[in-house]
């Protein structure tokens, strides 16, 4: 039906949406990448992070008999700020530098933009924003994921749990603190590692959801397409008209050249055809110009017609370049091209005396 959007986004309109900030991000995808990176990080990073946090521990109860004044607390304290960011630093670092490497895939590349953070006024609406909350179709989506998520991950950490039964149970009857840390600690990152498969599977499937989004609500009807088209390449009709405007025009060009007293050439990427008849112009008329294969098209007219062909590349590319067909030499080329024409009279003036002897 006319007015369906049934056409795939062209590049121009992807290339606004783009700059407009409406692009397929998942928030999801964001979250998996941060939280799998810190958990990759703990994993094989943890147990220096824990010697490095028990060391600061150990030397802050060091201190707690020390007298207490305000010069050793900012001096503790410091101490303490500044050895807590270097233990976190590489963990922080890395959640950075993940989040944003994971943006610039899903949006192919930095985006910034403006548009994007213009205030909207339209949405300071209460009650818009109220409808966009409960009644929207992003309202469901984020509803139906959040229930999918309490139920995969509950079914998940059941599942652990009972399968690491035994093991819980056996916890307080024979083991010390130790072998019960070290169980409880492999528990939690199989668990972990479970959820972490999890939510790497629900972010690549919300990704391609917000993509199959994105291309739903750019696409664009027919008529949307050719008024792009037109507004782009020009309209199809006009396109035509000129085309068959210059056709005539270069027509009408050939069928002057026999007329023509004398082709300038360049030898062959340029030529001229001039004609002079002081009853009717005060100056040689351009009959005809052109280059590549107009310009040996000229010349070979030229040759049928017998008309004098000649190299003067300068001559030829200053007429070309200044006068249109049809109109007349300018000044500046008058004693350039008088020279050219004396010497085709003379030329046309010796074959008619030895035509006539």
């Amino acid at each position: 039906m006319a007015g369906e959007r049934t056409e795939a986004p062209t590049p121009h309109k992807r290339q606004e949406a783009r700059r407009r900030g409406q692009v397929a991000r998942s928030r999801e995808v964001d979250s998996a990448l941060v939280m799998v990176a810190t958990f990759l990080v703990l994993k094989m990073g943890g147990g220096a992070i824990w010697g490095q946090m028990r060391s600061l521990l150990t030397d802050t109860y060091a201190h707690l008999n020390d007298p207490v004044n305000a010069e050793l607390t900012a001096k503790l304290g410091y101490e303490l700020m500044g050895r807590a960011v270097m233990i976190l630093a590489p963990l922080m670092g890395t959640i950075v530098v993940i989040a944003v490497l994971g943006g610039m895939a899903q949006t192919g590349g930095p985006l910034f933009a403006m548009e994007a953070i213009k205030p909207q006024f339209s949405r300071m609406n209460p009650i818009s924003g109220a409808k966009r909350l409960v009644a929207s179709k992003q309202a469901y989506v984020s509803l139906a994921k959040t229930l999918l998520k309490f139920i995969v991950f509950g079914a998940i950490a059941a599942l652990t749990l009972q399968s690491h039964w035994k093991e819980l149970t056996s916890l307080g009857i024979g083991s010390d603190i130790l072998t019960s840390f070290g169980t409880i600690t492999a528990i939690a990152f199989d668990l972990t590692t479970k959820v972490m498969l999890a939510l790497a599977a629900g972010a690549a499937a919300d990704y391609i959801f917000q993509r199959y989004d994105i291309g739903s609500e750019l696409r664009m009807t027919l008529q949307e397409v050719k008024d792009e088209q037109r507004q782009n390449e020009g309209d199809p009709m006009v396109k035509a008209q000129l085309a068959r405007a210059r056709r005539s025009l270069l027509a009408r060009a050939m069928q002057a050249v026999p007329k023509a007293d004398v082709v300038i050439v360049n030898p062959t990427h340029f030529a001229v055809a001039l004609k002079y008849d002081p009853t009717s112009s005060k100056a040689p008329v351009v009959l005809a110009k052109g280059t590549q294969f107009m310009a040996q098209r000229i010349r070979e007219i030229a040759a049928e017609h017998r008309i004098p062909v000649i190299e003067n590349p300068p001559l030829c590319r200053a007429i070309y370049k200044a006068v249109r067909i049809g109109q007349e030499i300018t000044p500046d080329l008058y004693e350039a091209v008088a020279q050219i024409l004396a010497f085709v009279y003379r030329l046309r003036a010796g074959g008619l005396r030895r035509a006539a002897a």
